[in-house]
């Protein structure tokens, strides 16, 4: 895995895109997030779970990406992308959307939809972020481990 991740950070052209991503990444979450108003409403022990969920995407996210790309230039073709691709797209955004709004109602999670069932959850939506990462985790971990095999559907004969 780890020679894996040398292959994808050898193009000092990709090690710039993944800079930027992740620099954006960190720019959306800071404007979006109010630190002092989660330690006031959540506690040093939610916040700092939530500070730690949040840094995992923000990292986590643009690598998946990254490789994502990497996997679409050499294979180039829908059919070899696989189910773990969704489950980290779909965990990736959704952990970026929350990253930065589970501490106030006027952030992002406004424009989706997702404030009635943070504030229906006991965590107010730590629950869904600690999902999604885990789901981002796995299908990053799937996408790096295998960066540069293809796995073809057998045909019926």
């Amino acid at each position: 895995m780890f020679q894996n991740l040398q292959k994808l950070f050898a193009s000092h052209q990709r090690k710039v895109i993944y800079l930027v991503l992740v620099a954006l990444a960190a720019f959306v979450w800071w404007v979006y997030t109010d630190i002092a108003i989660m330690f006031g409403n959540y506690g040093p022990l939610h916040t700092y779970f939530d500070i730690s969920l949040s840094a995992i995407m923000i990292l986590g996210f643009p690598l998946f990406l990254l490789a994502l790309f990497y996997r679409g230039l050499k294979f180039g073709k829908e059919e070899n992308l696989n189910g773990k691709t969704g489950v980290g797209m779909v965990g990736g955004i959704i952990g970026t959307i929350i990253s930065g709004c589970s501490c106030c109602g006027l952030t992002l999670a406004a424009y989706f939809g997702f404030l009635p069932l943070m504030n229906f959850l006991p965590y107010d939506g730590l629950e869904i972020k600690v999902l999604a990462t885990l789901g981002l985790l796995y299908a990053l971990w799937s996408i790096v481990s295998e960066l540069d095999t293809c796995a073809m559907k057998k045909r019926k004969a």
